[in-house]
């Protein structure tokens, strides 16, 4: 299917050679949620260059996740995600959960993405 194809060049490959403005920022969000998935939302803010985050938010209101992007947004102001304790840790984790619950709220809002503007995706090459 090539909506995986898409998914697994955004997730593998940074979106590809040349990245379409869907595949830029599949493959944003994609850094971000992986890393919070790994070592939680105070671990993925440490791991990544402050454009990289920014890249993400956007990444993530481009997919319909405006709640997450405005989140992700306030790292600077919101005490939970700028003051790093363990009871800050819990916190931003549970925010994050209660608005990303799984992987698959983010495949879903990228197959309907996918699937209403392939254009903003760049083509595939052969499989």
């Amino acid at each position: 299917m090539s909506a995986d194809r898409v998914w697994n060049r955004g997730a593998l490959e940074a979106g590809g050679d040349s990245p379409g403005p869907g595949d830029r920022a599949l493959a944003s969000l994609l850094l971000v949620h992986g890393l919070v998935m790994n070592g939680g939302v105070h671990h993925a803010i440490e791991c990544v260059e402050p454009v990289e985050l920014a890249a993400a938010a956007d990444g993530y209101a481009f997919f319909g996740f405006h709640d997450v992007a405005e989140f992700f947004r306030g790292t600077s102001v919101d005490h939970v995600l700028s003051t790093w304790d363990d009871n800050t840790e819990v916190v931003a984790n549970r925010r994050y959960a209660e608005m990303v619950p799984d992987d698959s709220h983010l495949v879903a809002r990228f197959e309907v993405v996918f699937r209403e503007r392939p254009q903003l995706f760049a083509p595939l090459g052969p499989s």
